[in-house]
């Protein structure tokens, strides 16, 4: 088991009862008790948690939830299609594309449609909906549990489906982006998706408006090494940068007629 899927566990079974012990997760996640105790060092310096004597317990600080779907979809819009827009020009023709859901994403495939033949395999619903009409490009809808406040599927089946792909490029928009610990997520499901989806991928893209960078939430998708490109809007700091990838920065749009 990765670590970064290890911290993930640690945060689920943390959530649960706002404790845990060293030694249960030892055994229940197959690994020696000092593994568990450098993943409690790892999680306490992103303030996650709080070691105590035998375990862990949850920190004082507070992450608030992910917004409703409804609502982001209005929220940071101009920012969102600039992002898009500025994505879109990286994909090049023919490309494989794994897309997770979010808005940012939906705002990404937007763009995608007017200037790139591509082929599309995502969990969301919303962005299958958008492309299927088009004819033009070809979208796979992955398998799975649809949730009940995203409209996209999740679980093992979603999971599954992903391992029987590689796909150029995984297009990823997390809840929040920091600088050391990387892209984290709100919900576990999620988290998992997004993960997969990068780790069957050549290259990994993530969307991120300004709002985001340097936030982060309580589930890991990946480390910012792991991270090719960071697409930005223009209101995001100029210093921000990644280990081995690059940071763009999206010009704001000009109002046009389509």
């Amino acid at each position: 088991m990765w670590t970064h899927e290890r911290h993930s566990r640690i945060i689920e079974e943390l959530s649960k009862s706002g404790k845990v012990n060293t030694r249960v997760l030892a055994d229940l996640l197959s690994v020696s008790r000092e593994t568990i105790r450098r993943d409690f060092l790892d999680l306490e310096e992103c303030g996650t948690l709080k070691r105590v004597h035998g375990g862990a317990v949850l920190s004082g600080r507070q992450i608030a939830p992910e917004p409703a779907f409804s609502d982001r979809l209005t929220a940071n819009a101009d920012a969102k299609r600039d992002i898009g827009k500025e994505a879109a020009a990286h994909i090049q023709p023919g490309s494989t594309l794994f897309i997770d859901a979010g808005t940012t994403t939906l705002a990404f495939v937007r763009e995608i449609l007017f200037h790139r033949d591509v082929r599309i395999i995502t969990n969301s619903i919303e962005i299958a909906k958008l492309v299927a009409p088009t004819g033009n490009l070809e979208v796979l809808l992955l398998g799975g549990k649809p949730h009940a406040e995203v409209p996209a599927t999740y679980g093992e089946l979603t999971l599954s489906e992903v391992d029987r792909f590689l796909a150029d490029f995984a297009v990823i928009s997390p809840v929040g982006f920091h600088p050391t610990r990387g892209a984290t997520d709100y919900e576990l499901h999620e988290a998992e998706v997004a993960r997969r989806m990068i780790r069957c991928s050549k290259s990994c893209i993530m969307l991120c408006h300004s709002d985001k960078l340097t936030m982060e939430s309580r589930v890991a998708i990946c480390r910012p090494e792991e991270v090719d490109h960071l697409i930005t809007d223009s209101k995001a700091d100029r210093g921000f940068s990644l280990p081995r990838g690059e940071v763009h920065f999206a010009r704001p749009h000009e109002t046009d007629v389509r």
